[in-house]
């Protein structure tokens, strides 16, 4: 019955089966030994230490994160910064002037080319996959 998809009667009148059978027989009581069982494995060394080790992970991607950020504001500032505010008039010195935004231009990308690679690469290493790419 599980290896099939139930349709919504299917579910419905296993519902109701299932609520007849706990009326009728009330609920399974858990383990007797089952609450000192789970106390005495949380207060272990072990399970302490894998408590901690899963931390780690969400803080070193909060601080991938801020990074993230940090490299974006960087790049507002500097892509406003170094934009000119005005469009130079379309005249006779304008084939330096569009030759020296297009090397600004690929001067840009290749910058921001270079930061998302690295970008990808410390997402990779905090993700768990520890083959860097070229």
């Amino acid at each position: 019955m599980w290896k099939e998809k139930m349709t919504g009667q299917d579910l419905d009148a296993y519902t109701k089966r299932l609520i007849q059978q706990v009326e009728a027989e009330g609920l399974l009581p858990a383990p007797v030994h089952m609450k000192q069982e789970i106390l005495e494995r949380s207060s272990s060394l072990d399970y302490q230490l894998r408590v901690q080790t899963r931390q780690i992970p969400k803080k070193l991607q909060f601080f991938c994160y801020s990074l993230k950020v940090g490299a974006a504001v960087v790049m507002a500032l500097f892509l406003v910064t170094m934009v000119p505010r005005e469009m130079p008039e379309i005249g006779g010195g304008a084939g330096a002037t569009v030759q020296q935004e297009e090397s600004l231009g690929n001067k840009l990308n290749q910058g921001m080319w270079t930061m998302n690679r690295m970008l990808n690469r410390v997402n990779l290493y905090l993700n768990g996959n520890y083959q860097m790419e070229d």
